[in-house]
């Protein structure tokens, strides 16, 4: 979550918001840092709106430019803490050029509506059913997008990837594709049209014995439509489809990284972190805090994956860059093609992490930045922290729960827990800012294992 603002010298200064948290409990301040974790704007938040406390005077914004940003930023913060995960995130510095522009192949080409549904029921497009599925659009919608192609009105372009075997994902225009399918299966019935209610209002796209359908010319005009496509030539490096749908997002409300993903995911592992995060045991593990509203359980489900395989291939995270939508970009890339079988070692591994983070910390403090004070009744509860949802679930999620609860005591890990996190300044500050990094995982993970190493039992 970023934001931008001009400076003295005519360029730009990338900050991101970050709660002010002490150790004795939580405070409404928040700081906007840069990569460098150089302080630009402290804010107080009062009644859904920040006050500006200090700001650096090499800010060159007018008061009113500054206003309108905080207020669209707090709309992100407050929706960014409602899905349960803490503000940790620095702006990436001089991150490497994903791929070379020179190999970027995308091809311009006229796909008719017959031949995308066609497709579409021969398993050659992809349209990923679970995609944004908190997010779909009402009948309204539908049924105004159908009615400008019966009016024969230009649709926007479309965005496709094609893979080397000719199988399509969509990267733009999926709710528009996922409509017209569900019109051509007879799914909805046109309500509410502007220019054909009189001709085509309540009626289906074809009769079938119990529904109206529309005109026949209509429906011949709706089958000759066609529509422009750029489409991304499986030979352009995989990064093109990621990098050109975080260019074009930007509609009423631009997708997540984890939603693009998921967009353009295989079904197996679409399939896995679905069946992970609804696993009772991953609910109740995070206390239900991490929400399902932009596919932010999706994600630290992903990051699960990432990080249990570097282990599993060398031992640690070593491996790890630092760039973690890249790399979780990369994972879904490398998994596009896998199998359900393949992925479901995943989804046990999760379960069996899940039951044990729950029995050895208690829901209310596991994968939370806690210290003592937590501990104390009537403590206010930590936010999901990143960088220990992803250390202490890879690290635990190899011992067998029936073995970890006959070895060692209900809520082992709590204090040890809180206790390191207070006395270990670093460790401190390492879950706090910027958790992404490549130092920051690799100070938890070893601060995890040695905590499980010194007080569990096998």
């Amino acid at each position: 979550m970023e934001i931008e603002f001009k400076i003295d010298e005519g360029e730009f200064v990338v900050v991101s918001p970050f709660r002010v948290i002490t150790k004795d409990g939580k405070t409404n301040k928040f700081q906007l840092l840069d990569a460098g974790r150089n302080c630009w704007l402290e804010l107080s938040l009062d009644n859904s709106r920040f006050s500006i406390e200090t700001i650096d005077e090499r800010i060159n914004e007018s008061d009113d430019i500054i206003r309108d940003k905080l207020d669209s930023l707090i709309i992100k913060v407050i929706e960014a803490e409602q899905e349960g995960t803490d503000l940790t995130e620095l702006p990436t510095i001089q991150e490497e050029r994903p791929f070379n522009p020179d190999q970027i192949k995308v091809n311009a080409k006229q796909f008719s509506l017959r031949l995308i549904t066609e497709m579409i029921d021969g398993g050659d497009m992809d349209l990923s059913p679970d995609f944004q599925r908190n997010f779909v659009w009402n009948n309204f919608q539908k049924s105004r997008l159908i009615e400008s192609i019966l009016l024969r009105i230009p649709l926007p372009m479309f965005y496709f990837s094609e893979d080397e075997e000719g199988r399509i994902s969509v990267v733009d225009g999926l709710q528009r594709i996922t409509t017209i399918k569900e019109f051509m299966d007879n799914k909805f019935p046109l309500r509410n049209l502007e220019y054909l209610s009189d001709s085509c209002d309540g009626r289906y796209y074809q009769d079938d014995g119990k529904k109206q359908g529309i005109d026949p010319k209509f429906v011949r005009w709706f089958n000759q439509t066609q529509f422009s496509v750029n489409v991304i030539d499986p030979t352009s490096p995989s990064k093109v489809k990621y990098d050109i749908f975080r260019r074009i997002n930007t509609g009423g409300k631009p997708l997540t990284n984890q939603e693009i993903r998921n967009c353009l995911s295989g079904k197996a592992l679409r399939h896995a972190l679905r069946k992970m995060t609804e696993l009772e045991e991953f609910k109740t593990a995070t206390d239900y805090s991490i929400k399902s509203t932009r596919m932010e359980d999706h994600e630290v489900a992903l990051r699960f994956i990432l990080f249990h395989r570097m282990i599993e291939g060398n031992g640690s995270i070593e491996a790890y860059n630092g760039y973690m939508d890249p790399s979780l970009d990369d994972l879904t890339d490398e998994l596009q093609f896998s199998q359900e079988s393949e992925l479901s070692k995943y989804v046990d591994l999760f379960s069996n992490s899940m039951k044990n983070a729950e029995y050895l910390l208690g829901a209310r403090y596991a994968f939370r930045k806690i210290t003592p004070y937590d501990l104390e009744p009537g403590s206010y509860k930590q936010l999901i922290n990143k960088a220990l949802f992803a250390s202490l679930s890879v690290l635990l999620s190899p011992y067998e729960h029936s073995l970890v609860r006959q070895k060692n005591d209900e809520f082992a890990l709590q204090m040890p827990l809180a206790q390191k996190i207070d006395d270990d300044g670093d460790f401190w500050n390492y879950l706090s800012y910027g958790t992404n990094g490549r130092s920051n995982l690799l100070y938890s993970f070893d601060k995890v294992q040695e905590l499980i190493n010194i007080h569990l039992s096998f």
